[in-house]
């Protein structure tokens, strides 16, 4: 194997698979990453049995060829490197030749033959996104995934089909039994879901980097128990959890007494300050709402005192809930309006969170008990 490519395109494509790669996997395998070069292309594959990653990029080839590689490593060479063209070459010993300028690398290779099969995939539906609504409904519900959870149905994000007003629409909807976020994507395709449709944490987390912001066009393919993600030169695919996702329309919160409309960055920039001073998460913040603001207090023995106002439109009477903070701070990061709507039925009633201007994403926080 032999060929030239530029630095940036290749440094690009190894930071692509830094999130997938296993590195204190039991299985060394699992660490490398697979070079395959071939007319014009070299294909980087990464995989730890759970989700893959296969992209092409442009090279320059010399000769056709093989070999895996330690992926970090790899990727730490490469970006590194002087020059804006990289030269790799295998030599007699199985080891990757890496030049650039007056750099050179001998990285110890792994024979391709090695390296574990990506699993077979039959397509039996599509689903055809904008890149920029694919990774918002990620982004909206991705915090909400319980980490490492008994309950094995929380370990992923939900998948359902939808039709809203004619429009065919994803719904993903994730919960750790502390707060809950349901976002939906309009989409084109012909799909059905299977009733139990689980996106793992660590897929969830790799689409994020994977997706961009653009109106360019991505595919979601779905086969027997795993998604693919399609794109130019790009595929991506993961198995998905089998586990059963509890009734979250049971959580939703259908009566509303009283309605709260704030100004998104204050209320952020509020939280931020706050959350200073709250040390022991399992400690409810005072979140007391009036007619005309909201006032956010603590008080820790340990710790001192804050007290923070915020304007606001507060439809109702007036009504104090106990919230833990960071979750109302996480719920704020991805909606992507200038205001928020709080709706609230009682003190010790899920709140309803959501953008008065879409109706895309309702996040609902369970309430704590004040002291």
């Amino acid at each position: 194997m032999e060929l030239y490519i530029d630095r940036d395109d290749l440094s690009r494509g190894l930071a692509r698979i830094q999130g997938i790669i296993e590195r204190r996997s039991t299985q060394p395998i699992f660490a490398h990453v697979l070079l395959h070069a071939r007319d014009g292309l070299l294909r980087l594959t990464a995989t730890d049995s759970e989700v893959a990653y296969i992209g092409d990029l442009s090279a320059n080839v010399q000769n056709p060829g093989d070999i895996a590689v330690e992926a970090a490593q790899l990727f730490q060479v490469v970006r590194s490197l002087p020059d804006s063209t990289v030269h790799f070459k295998l030599d007699e010993n199985r080891r990757l030749v890496v030049r650039s300028g007056r750099a050179n690398f001998k990285l110890l290779g792994v024979a391709a033959e090695e390296y574990p099969a990506l699993p077979a995939f039959e397509v039996t539906g599509t689903a055809r996104f904008t890149e920029r609504d694919l990774r918002r409904l990620v982004e909206q519900v991705a915090f909400s995934v319980a980490s490492e959870d008994v309950r094995w149905g929380l370990n992923g994000a939900h998948m359902e089909r939808v039709d809203i007003d004619g429009e065919l629409r994803v719904r993903m909807v994730a919960t750790d039994g502390h707060r809950l976020a349901l976002a939906e994507a309009p989409c084109e395709g012909e799909f059905q879901f299977p009733a139990r449709q689980l996106v793992p944490r660590k897929a969830l987390s790799v689409l994020k980097k994977l997706l961009g912001t653009g109106s360019e066009s991505v595919v979601l393919e779905f086969g027997d128990r795993a998604l693919q993600l399609r794109r130019d030169g790009e595929v991506f695919w993961f198995r998905l959890l089998d586990g059963e996702f509890p009734d979250y329309k049971a959580v939703i919160p259908k009566e509303k007494n009283h309605t709260a409309r704030i100004k998104r960055s204050d209320l952020a920039s509020t939280l931020k300050r706050v959350g200073i001073l709250v040390h022991d998460r399992a400690r409810a913040v005072r979140f007391a709402f009036t007619d005309d603001e909201l006032e956010v207090q603590v008080h820790n023995v340990d710790r001192g005192e804050v007290n923070e106002t915020v304007p606001l439109d507060l439809v109702g009477t007036e009504i104090t809930v106990g919230f833990n903070p960071r979750y109302l701070q996480d719920i704020l990061g991805v909606v992507g309006g200038d205001d928020v709507v709080l709706e609230l039925a009682h003190p010790l009633a899920p709140c309803m969170v959501r953008d008065p201007e879409s109706d895309t994403a309702r996040f609902v926080v369970m309430p704590m008990r004040l002291d």
